[in-house]
């Protein structure tokens, strides 16, 4: 049976990630060998969970890498010395020459989410998640079926970021994915809302909306990394005008890299990003409907319920 590795960013919410890894251990544990969680400093214990006995014992045989990043990135875009993508031209890097040089603004290419588990993996297929995730069903199996079914794609997973995207009155994620796209200028998309899908001209203003979302998405290894290379762009970094992996998304269809979603029609049958009720990142910041709150207590709680797993904490309270 052919086996995968897993990456996950980690930020101060350590019983959501222990919870989503339970949920896709219960669907395809014996399809995993290594999880590589990532750690943007978050200097609440979380790392001692991660590390902890209890965690290790009740995921074995998994392998359970963490790394700690050298300093926080959260959502801002780092700067790594000799990757300039496309839209970094002289006058960019002649004004913005400190944030590749300076130790304050640069950054180790590990601390970009998922970058380490990418350049580290030996396996040929990576799943890439959020913490926040509640699998159902068996995505590694779905995921895995589809790059059989054709070897060329790079990346398979949850398409589209609609919701964010102007062109979304003329458009569908099936037209995309099967490639009937709504514009020349695709996959740039308008920034501002328009009456006609002619009525788009990128120099009025654009963003990228259009991307395979980083919340479950399993992507080729290699071809990933030799894309990254080709780009100079990094797959979990931030980038002008673009949510993550949205840029990096952009300029591999450009260099002629595939993609795919096989779950269009169906995955809330196998997984619910967000399960909580409100994304992750709302948790820190207010995204126009006030900033949400993270229920810690509840999941640990769950957790015990679902899984019978008592959190290391609590059970060192209990054996007292």
């Amino acid at each position: 049976m052919m086996k995968i590795d897993v990456a996950i960013n980690s930020y101060k919410k350590p019983e959501s990630l222990i919870y989503t890894l339970m949920t896709l251990k219960k669907t395809a544990g014996d399809m995993i060998d290594t999880v590589y969680i990532n750690d943007d400093r978050s200097r609440n214990g979380a790392l001692e969970i991660y590390k902890s006995p209890q965690v290790k014992e009740y995921f074995s045989p998994w392998k359970i890498d963490v790394r700690e990043n050298t300093k926080n990135i959260g959502i801002k875009q780092a700067y790594i010395r000799g990757y300039y993508p496309p839209y970094m031209d002289w006058k960019f890097k002649l004004k913005r020459w400190y944030r590749f040089f300076s130790p304050e603004y640069g950054h180790n290419r590990y601390d970009i989410r998922y970058q380490y588990a990418l350049e580290h993996t030996d396996k040929k297929y990576l799943l890439i998640l959020h913490d926040d995730v509640k699998f159902m069903q068996n995505v590694v199996k779905v995921y895995l079926e589809r790059f059989a079914q054709n070897p060329e794609l790079t990346i398979v997973g949850d398409f589209g970021q609609c919701w964010r995207c102007h062109f979304k009155p003329f458009c569908n994620r099936k037209n995309v994915v099967e490639g009937r796209y709504p514009s020349p200028h695709w996959p740039l998309t308008p920034s501002k809302e328009i009456a006609r899908v002619d009525d788009f001209n990128p120099k009025e203003g654009y963003t990228y909306a259009c991307r395979i979302n980083e919340w479950c998405c399993m992507v080729d290894v290699a071809k990933a990394n030799t894309l990254t290379e080709q780009s100079r762009a990094f797959f979990g970094n931030m980038y002008p005008h673009s949510d993550t992996a949205a840029y990096w998304f952009a300029l591999g269809v450009k260099l002629g890299y595939k993609f795919d979603d096989p779950l269009l029609d169906n995955r809330k049958e196998y997984y619910q990003h967000a399960w909580q009720g409100f994304s992750g990142h709302s948790v820190w910041v207010n995204q126009g409907q006030g900033k949400s709150v993270y229920d810690k207590q509840g999941i640990i709680d769950l957790i015990e319920k679902e899984f019978g797993f008592i959190w290391p904490e609590e059970k060192d309270e209990k054996e007292k």
